[in-house]
């Protein structure tokens, strides 16, 4: 009985009152709004690069897809059955099954590639990312997006996180011009974000109550946190951003 009421609140309730099955358009209770607001908005200014082929690389739930795909050919997803199966139980997204480390495609034969949050969860991920490099088209588009101070998730698979300048570097190093360089969030939205994060961790040990009674009390906090990220953010302190976002171009 127990276990149906909790999966009746994590999958019903909650997405309900926070929105979370919408994302990344949640509403400001969900403990991660301000995240999905910064991705949201790197996503509008991405979508006049998007084009022809475009590959939704680790793709979970795809969803940043309904912003993009308007513009795409087709808008083709993978993710690894492994970490899709641990990560997204819920999901009932289709998808080709790859790794990204070995994508079933040929050279030159993708337009726009899209890597959202996913090279932290790749061991090998300049091998991920030189796969993206090899099946994109010369003056192709690459998406990608990396944490910088960002608590640890979907766990065991979180192996990785990219200063700004390494990532820099890295770009460089596989030859991807960057076109437009964006800091998803400042102190704001790290300090509040990993606070969320916390709360709802730490109570994850009394699942039920949290799920019941203290449900209100959590969601109201998480609205309370959520605003103050929103005003703490208003200081552009950029060595305190919990994500990038990289709109790159590869070279001919």
């Amino acid at each position: 009985m127990r276990i149906k009421f909790n999966s009746f609140i994590s999958y019903t309730i909650i997405p309900f009152l926070t929105g979370v099955n919408r994302a990344p358009d949640v509403y400001i209770t969900d403990g991660f709004y301000l995240n999905w607001r910064q991705m949201k908005h790197s996503m509008h200014k991405a979508k006049a690069y998007a084009k022809g082929i475009c590959l939704d690389i680790g793709a979970g739930k795809a969803p940043y897809k309904k912003y993009l795909e308007s513009n795409c050919e087709n808008y083709i997803i993978t993710d690894s059955e492994k970490t899709h199966e641990h990560m997204f139980k819920d999901s009932s997204t289709s998808f080709i099954v790859a790794e990204a480390t070995a994508l079933p495609f040929e050279d030159l034969s993708i337009d726009t590639v899209v890597m959202t949050q996913v090279l932290e969860h790749v061991f090998e991920y300049e091998k991920a990312l030189n796969e993206a490099v090899r099946i994109l088209k010369k003056e192709g588009v690459m998406l990608l997006s990396v944490p910088f101070i960002y608590q640890a998730h979907a766990t065991p698979y979180d192996y990785h996180r990219f200063s700004e300048y390494g990532l820099k570097m890295l770009l460089q190093k596989y030859e991807l011009e960057v076109l437009e360089w964006h800091y998803q969030g400042y102190l704001g939205t790290t300090l509040f974000s990993i606070i969320n994060g916390f709360i709802w961790e730490r109570l994850a040990c009394m699942r039920s109550l949290r799920n019941s009674v203290l449900l209100p009390f959590i969601l109201t906090i998480f609205t309370c946190n959520n605003v103050f990220g929103l005003i703490v953010d208003l200081i552009p302190a950029k060595h305190f951003s919990p994500n990038f976002f990289v709109i790159a171009r590869k070279k001919v």
